[in-house]
């Protein structure tokens, strides 16, 4: 069962002096399909570092606004709760090309009035 988010009490609000991230980063070895083995020690072909930040007084989640959910090696992404970015980097020493040209996906939400 996922943990509950912290119940934001707006009598009461927390003025988030402090703050906690966690931030890992993955290292993408090959865009082959899942099933396929690949060599531990191949050089990556893309990096994308993961990012979560909350309130160290009150727990409360943040969110990252102004990206779109999905995942992509060119541009930030977040998740559909907004609570994980997920930026791509590369090391200062590649190509600005570095990672480009691998697939991504993007959600977007429609909103029809009937």
């Amino acid at each position: 069962m996922s943990p509950q988010p912290p119940t934001v009490d707006p009598d009461r609000a927390c003025r988030h002096p402090d703050f906690d991230a966690v931030v890992s980063v993955t290292r993408v070895l090959s865009d082959a399909p899942a099933d396929t083995p690949v060599d531990p020690d191949t050089m990556p072909i893309a990096y994308v570092a993961e990012v979560q930040v909350k309130c160290a007084g009150c727990g409360e989640p943040f969110r990252f606004a102004g990206c779109i959910a999905g995942l992509s090696y060119a541009e930030p992404r977040v998740s559909v709760d907004e609570a994980t970015l997920h930026a791509p980097i590369r090391p200062a020493s590649a190509d600005p090309d570095f990672g480009l040209g691998l697939p991504g996906f993007a959600a977007r939400a429609t909103y029809t009035r009937e």
